[in-house]
């Protein structure tokens, strides 16, 4: 079976709780795997950000060109980098092909100005276009054409378009932004500009989300603490691991091989079992232990006094079929050693059958109740006793036959010690037998329940009788007691419910 159990791998708990911790440990970093949608959301705050002002341009943009309403239907950002392509970067401005016109001219100026003031403080990239694509004011680019550029040639059209292209970087970039897309994106929104039902150019703004990166960057302090608190929360949940769990269940082991070693269940006792059901179980295992101890020292108690107790009789049986094999001796002294032999096969037959109800007792027994009434056939097998019962109908938590075995080994002890008069009351979970024999001394007391004691060896006394009777109590959890009276001897019986 050992040899089964150690061709199975299983884990240690040490192992598992190390696991735990681990597991604890490594959840904030394996936070950084889910950017995604955090990232996301920055983009499309940078998306909503640069639609917002578009539409505050594009409204600047119509009222000085012809003093026009701006008249726009409302648009929400749409960019989502788990599911849109991300395009390559934009490509350059190219040389204009037609002139700007003078009334894109008047207002170039103003719109330049409210650009570059504008960008100082959003870091957004401002182009305003005429019709033909041409940029005729913002933050760069003045002059130049993006009719080629497919979302400004869709805004030409008539139509917002916001796209998601690869940011150029002038220096390397790190390797921890491979983590997140939203690293390498700058989100670009193209927003015609009508006057009436006409479009007369284009608004078109760029710029680089916030990414979480640097979002992190910024909250790298509070960062910091919560590492902390989580490395200080595994290891709290370690030495709370430790002192309750591991740190007790190593200590039950060694305790267990202790035990086993030295054969002492009392060795190495904890003061310290962590929580209830470890408590538990390392007493549960003391008390095994315990019982187990009592067992074997029972059995070699038990081992030692049947050999006592069977080697006379089988000495003297010898002796006296040795002696019959004499051809010389008379007919007396034959019949004298055959009531030897009788007898003491008799007292064998008597001692085994106490063994008999010694191991029978210390088996489980069942349960029940039974009235004092119930045990008139008990009393019948003793003519020459006077057995009073005080309480007939009073009943005790056990079985009819285990108290009609206890019961009878109690009368034929009193009758062993001469009593001629018994008394059964019952009260509650008790049972008080009183005889009125010779009683018990003082100095025999404490033994009377030990196997095989017995002050009557010489008349065929076996001293199994009272033991009988305390190890059959003992399995259902009662006990027998001696109870001093004046005259006689008095038994308690106590009975667990």
């Amino acid at each position: 079976m050992r040899d089964r159990i150690k061709q199975k791998w299983r884990p240690r708990l040490s192992f598992v709780v190390l696991a735990v911790l681990g597991i604890v440990l490594i959840l904030p970093f394996a936070g950084l795997f889910l950017f995604s949608f955090f990232a996301n959301q920055l983009v499309q705050q940078t998306e909503e950000s640069l639609l917002g002002q578009a539409s505050v341009l594009s409204a600047s943009f119509a009222a000085l060109y012809d003093e026009a309403d701006f008249l726009a239907e409302p648009v929400f950002p749409s960019l989502n980098l788990a599911n849109d392509t991300i395009l390559p970067p934009r490509a350059d401005a190219r040389p204009a092909t037609q002139p700007i016109g003078p009334r894109y001219l008047q207002i170039a100026a103003v719109l330049s100005r409210v650009s570059s003031n504008a960008q100082q403080q959003t870091l957004v990239g401002y182009r305003m276009l005429d019709i033909n694509g041409t940029v005729f004011a913002g933050s760069a680019e003045i002059g130049q054409s993006l009719a080629h550029v497919p979302e400004v040639a869709t805004a030409l059209s008539g139509k917002v378009t916001t796209v998601a292209r690869v940011r150029l970087r002038d220096q390397p970039t790190p390797g921890i932004y491979a983590l997140s897309r939203g690293t390498r994106v700058r989100v670009f929104v193209a927003m015609p500009v009508y006057v009436g039902d006409q479009v007369i150019g284009a608004v078109y703004l760029s710029r680089t989300p916030t990414h979480i990166f640097r979002f992190l960057s910024g909250e790298r302090l509070n960062l910091i603490k919560a590492l902390g608190f989580v490395v200080l929360a595994a290891g709290l949940i370690g030495f709370v691991f430790w002192r309750f769990i591991t740190g007790p269940i190593h200590r039950l082991i060694a305790q267990t091989r202790e035990i086993g070693a030295t054969g002492n269940p009392n060795v190495a006792a904890l003061t310290r079992f962590g929580t209830r059901e470890i408590a538990s179980l390392g007493q549960s295992f003391q008390t095994m232990a315990a019982e187990l101890k009592n067992r074997q020292d029972a059995v070699n108690t038990f081992t030692a006094h049947v050999t006592h107790e069977l080697k006379s009789p089988l000495t003297a049986l010898r002796g006296a079929a040795e002696l019959m094999q004499d051809a010389g001796m008379d007919k007396t002294q034959r019949v004298r050693f055959l009531d030897n032999i009788l007898a003491d096969t008799a007292r064998m037959e008597a001692l085994l059958g106490k063994m008999r109800d010694l191991a029978r007792a210390e088996q489980p027994l069942p349960s029940g109740t039974c009235k004092l009434q119930d045990l008139q056939q008990v009393f019948d097998r003793f003519d020459g006793l006077e057995i009073r019962v005080e309480t007939p109908d009073h009943s005790l938590p056990v079985h009819c036959e285990n108290l009609q075995i206890m019961v009878m080994h109690l009368l034929e002890n009193a009758v062993e010690h001469g009593a001629t008069q018994v008394v059964l009351q019952g009260k509650d979970k008790f049972l008080e037998i009183t005889d009125n024999g010779t009683g018990i001394s003082a100095g025999n007391a404490k033994n009377i329940f030990t196997p095989f004691f017995t002050t009557r060896r010489d008349t065929g006394g076996t001293g199994m009788g009272l033991s009988i009777v305390a190890s059959m109590l003992q399995t259902m959890g009662g006990e027998i007691s001696l109870v001093k009276v004046k005259v006689g001897t008095c038994f308690r019986l106590e009975f667990l419910s």
